[in-house]
């Protein structure tokens, strides 16, 4: 009778547990069920493309390099965009139910961990819940970008459950991946000799492996930083001051107050549990590798060290009565899901911008021809020119190279015939762009800032601007298509100007044919001469305008009129 009560107990218990499990997932899924409403990021644009089309013998090289590659390379990361795009494309909801789904796998793989530290359910449970809803975290189960961070945590978890339960030589496998997901990992092996020395056996030799992975990669990291320069965001910084900045942003995040963070260092004075002094020196040392990327500073970041914190949490739960943590977490809880709305607000607003400059291009590309380079010359506010860069490639298709114009890969774009040039205008957001077929004399040309000047010849002012004043007479190069039946001028003049001159009449010359006047009368306006049969071919083409007129005061130019486009057309 005893062993049968012994047995419902456990049932009953395990049915707590399921029905505890359940209820987190219902509350998860409510509480983040408007991520699915999101897009993707500028980096998520970025790794849709080139992830996607290299061979597998470059992720099959890098997976198994023990050499840092010449950029950054997360294979194991990477993999997720290759077969999620290839299957899906820029479907977003999968993508979202993928990250969410290993997060859960997280948690459990985390309750796991604390019951093999054998801590009780209802402790390894607080744990688990605590890393399951952190809002400073949010961005891990919102944002595709953060694979790399998520994918790290899984693999270093299950490193740490095959090590403790002494499987340490398959530990080897996933600790490896954990690296190859993210660089964080190369700290893991302190957390594995924090274990050895406080929780272990003590046997040292079997962490050999593991520390030899380590310094392999890390001192790779710490010779290469020599060259990198200071202001990368992924440079490595070591000045007391820097440091500093970043200890002090990362224990403000993780409780959300200043300095909060640093709290957990004084709890040894109050626990004495070896399980604690574990968790926190897991924290510090996953922690560490940020500490140094002052230019890398994110909430999200504490994914994987927040493994150790969690720990510290089930700690602290085992001297709490279970009243004071159900009082706790309902406290903690409604705080934490307040932070969760102020966050969420700020990504689907992000999102949203990203999904109307997709819809934007894709838009302005079914207008134009296949190009084998876009070359961009200004940037929408709040979007990075690598998302810019993903963008096209996802628009126009990745051989198709994209580059802003204020780029060293400008030149080498702008080479690769035929390549568009485009300029995006907002609000509402819009693009404008002229497409170059010939390396020299264009047909046609937008006056922007990669007008070329060698076609210009005498009389242009204002190079780079959008609007450029001409002197009474311009000369310029052109080339007549022999599809050509028109020269338009997309002319402008200020209003002041108009009333204190009159109207300009505009005479257009090619090859020193006079082709005929026209009356520029408004401010706007669009000037066209009927073209007389001629051959194909460079044209040299003159602009006379007169009354000559004056701007500023200041401005001791004799000015004609303002062109904004000018060239050939069919029609």
């Amino acid at each position: 009778m005893t062993g049968l009560a012994v047995r419902r107990s456990r049932l009953d218990q395990r049915w707590i547990a399921m029905a505890c499990v359940l209820a987190a997932a219902v509350l998860f899924y409510f509480a983040n069920r408007a991520a699915y409403k999101g897009y993707f990021s500028e980096d998520d644009l970025d790794n849709l493309t080139w992830p996607t089309y290299v061979g597998l013998d470059v992720y099959f090289h890098q997976l198994l390099s023990f050499t840092l590659g010449p950029d950054i390379f997360r294979p194991v990361g990477d993999l997720y965009y290759r077969y999620l795009y290839r299957a899906f494309h820029l479907n977003y909801v999968p993508y979202v139910v993928t990250i969410q789904l290993i997060h859960g796998l997280n948690v459990m793989l985390l309750f796991l961990l604390l019951r093999r530290l054998d801590f009780s359910r209802v402790a390894a449970g607080t744990g688990a819940l605590f890393y399951s809803f952190h809002a400073a975290v949010l961005e891990i189960w919102w944002k595709p970008m953060y694979i790399f961070d998520l994918l790290c945590a899984t693999l270093c978890l299950i490193s740490l459950l095959l090590y403790i339960r002494g499987r340490w030589i398959l530990a080897l496998l996933p600790f490896w991946l954990a690296y190859k997901s993210k660089e964080i990992a190369v700290a893991l092996p302190i957390a594995l000799l924090a274990w050895e020395w406080l929780l272990g056996h003590r046997k040292w030799k079997r962490l050999i492996p593991f520390f030899l992975i380590s310094l392999n990669f890390g001192l790779q990291a710490l010779w290469r930083n020599r060259t990198i320069d200071p202001g990368n965001a992924y440079a490595l910084q070591f000045s007391p001051q820097l440091l500093w900045h970043s200890v002090v942003f990362y224990s403000s995040a993780i409780f959300l107050g200043a300095f909060a963070g640093l709290g957990l260092l004084l709890l040894p004075i109050w626990l004495r549990d070896r399980r604690l002094y574990f968790g926190l020196i897991a924290t510090l040392a996953l922690l560490g590798p940020m500490i140094a990327v002052p230019g890398r500073q994110e909430s999200v970041y504490w994914y994987v060290p927040m493994i150790g914190v969690a720990v510290v949490i089930a700690c602290i739960a085992t001297k709490t009565p279970g009243w004071a943590i159900a009082i706790l977490l309902l406290l903690w809880l409604p705080f934490n899901y307040a932070q969760l709305r102020e966050k969420r607000s700020q990504i689907l607003a992000e999102g949203n911008r990203d999904r109307v400059l997709i819809a934007t291009l894709q838009e302005y590309a079914r207008q134009v021809r296949p190009v084998r380079a876009v070359v961009y010359q200004n940037v929408p506010d709040h979007i990075r020119d690598w998302g810019l860069d993903g963008a096209i490639a996802q628009v126009f298709g990745f051989p198709v190279k994209a580059a802003w114009s204020e780029r060293p890969d400008a030149k080498e774009a702008m080479a690769k015939l035929p390549v568009l040039v485009i300029r995006f205008k907002a609000p509402p957001l819009a693009v404008e762009g002229l497409l170059r077929t010939r390396p020299e004399i264009q047909p046609y040309l937008h006056m922007m800032s990669l007008t070329p000047e060698s076609q210009l010849l005498t009389g242009w002012y204002d190079q780079g601007s959008e609007l450029r004043w001409i002197a009474p007479r311009a000369d310029a190069m052109f080339y007549r298509p022999a599809i050509a039946t028109q020269f338009e001028i997309v002319a402008g003049m200020t209003p002041e100007s108009l009333d204190r001159y009159g109207p300009s009449q505009v005479t257009l010359l090619e090859d020193g044919q006079a082709v005929g006047t026209e009356v520029l009368s408004q401010p706007a306006q669009t000037l066209r001469w009927k073209l007389p049969p001629g051959n194909s071919g460079d044209k040299h083409i003159t602009i006379l305008s007169k009354p000559a007129r004056r701007g500023e005061p200041q401005d001791p130019r004799t000015l004609g009129i303002a062109v904004r486009a000018i060239g050939y057309t069919p029609f």
